[in-house]
């Protein structure tokens, strides 16, 4: 998707054709196409919610700010680029949304002007993006939470959870306990889980061995597993990596193989679920307590694997943002940008108390 907000017509500036440019050469023209998600929830903004008025921001006429990244942020993109150009007319906004892979490469594509370029990104930056990002610049990128990720959508940045076989009388795992699983290193503590009567199981699951499946990496999901269940470690060796068949997603294909591997485990989504698997309740700590993804758990981020999307930018450690750049990220985390969040009806508005995290990185 790739539309500019402009009171006539005028000639592309340069940043925009190198961004274009850097991106034609990454992405092929089926990575363009936007997922169609359907209306998940009704939920308004908290009326604590800070409202944005518009501060004073010095542009020339037809400067560009240009959003570069996720497609399926394009709906919010959008909403968030009309807002801000009613607020500063003289402004044109850009909107390239292709992929969230678009965003890294469009905040380098832009580096003679790198204060007009945001990049908004489903998901965390992978690490090639980000080492790519630091090669260049020889610092991180700047990364602002703007909305929560969707209860269940396969194309809007889902919640992630866990499945295990449908008969299986676990009650509920902790992130400890994912991690003993899945990792060599053990970070979070718990001792090495090879069987699920290493969780207390007896009688036929006592000596079954806990079959992993997951996805190879580079995965957002994946990389979302590994940062938040593994606090970044190591793999076992012994994990089944699945693909998808055909229009068969991968997960759905893991869910259906524990029918003859009923001791396996998977990280998926909940559209994922198959008749043979269930939901398992996860906590943070052993011993619960195990809350299960909800709407209203996701919302509030009590369920541990609930997400965020994000907006990057380029801005140098110590350094202020672009006044341009910082109204956008101010407009986003008010109440007139998470109304935009809440009326898609997919990815979840923030709550106040994030929302003031965020505003306070901005200074």
């Amino acid at each position: 998707m790739k539309t500019k907000f402009n009171t006539r017509r005028v000639k592309a500036l340069a940043l925009a054709a190198a961004c274009t440019a850097a991106l034609a050469a990454v992405f092929s023209p089926s990575a363009f196409a936007l997922k169609y998600a359907a209306v998940e929830h009704h939920l308004k903004v908290d009326p604590a919610m800070p409202t944005w008025t518009p501060a004073q921001v010095a542009t020339v006429p037809e400067e560009e700010l240009a959003l570069v990244g996720a497609d399926v942020m394009d709906e919010l993109c959008l909403g968030w680029a009309k807002i801000f150009r009613k607020a500063y007319p003289h402004l044109s906004v850009v909107l390239d949304l292709r992929a969230s892979g678009a965003g890294a490469p469009g905040l380098i594509a832009g580096a003679k002007a790198p204060d007009s370029v945001i990049a908004p990104v489903g998901r965390e930056m992978l690490p090639a993006e980000e080492k790519a990002f630091v090669d260049k610049f020889g610092y991180e990128p700047f990364r602002i939470k703007v909305a929560t990720g969707s209860l269940g959508s396969l194309g809007k940045t889902a919640t992630s959870i866990m499945l295990v076989d449908k008969d299986n009388p676990i009650k509920g795992l902790s992130l400890a306990q994912l991690d003993a699983m899945y990792s060599t290193t053990r970070k979070r503590g718990d001792a090495d889980i090879k069987t699920w009567g290493d969780l207390g199981l007896t009688g036929k699951w006592a000596t079954l061995p806990v079959h992993k499946y997951g996805l190879k990496a580079p995965n957002g999901i994946e990389w979302f597993f590994k940062i938040n269940v593994m606090d970044m470690g190591d793999y076992k060796n012994d994990i089944e990596f699945v693909k998808g068949k055909g229009f068969t997603h991968a997960f759905n294909v893991a869910a259906e193989d524990m029918a003859k591997n009923p001791g396996g485990i998977t990280y998926a989504m909940l559209a994922n679920v198959e008749p043979n698997v269930k939901v398992v309740p996860l906590s943070v700590k052993d011993g619960g307590p195990y809350i299960a993804p909800t709407l209203e758990t996701v919302y509030d981020h009590s369920y541990p694997l609930s997400r965020f999307v994000y907006i990057y930018v380029n801005r140098k450690p110590g350094t202020p943002l672009e006044p341009k750049v910082k109204e956008f990220l101010k407009m986003v985390l008010s109440k007139q940008g998470q109304e935009v969040v809440a009326q898609e009806g997919v990815y979840i508005p923030l709550q106040p108390k994030v929302v003031k995290e965020e505003l306070a990185k901005l200074e």
